[in-house]
């Protein structure tokens, strides 16, 4: 099974993120960001709104729903 790239532009995948927000206890945007590099190229893998055309599956900000 291939594994969802969330952050296209760094190659961080949906299991690499999961790990992060378990393993760290992760519960804000700035902290997900800062230890996993995720959204920090485009932003589009931020939030849906940094994505206006909808090009990203899965944003940052709803993993931490």
């Amino acid at each position: 099974m291939e594994e969802i790239e969330v952050c296209i532009c760094k190659r961080i995948t949906l299991s690499e993120i999961l790990q992060a927000i378990d393993e760290e206890g992760i519960k804000d945007l700035e902290t997900l960001i800062e230890k996993t590099k995720a959204g920090t190229v485009c932003k589009m893998c931020i939030s849906p709104e940094e994505d206006p055309y909808g090009e990203r599956d899965i944003h940052l900000t709803e993993l931490l729903k």
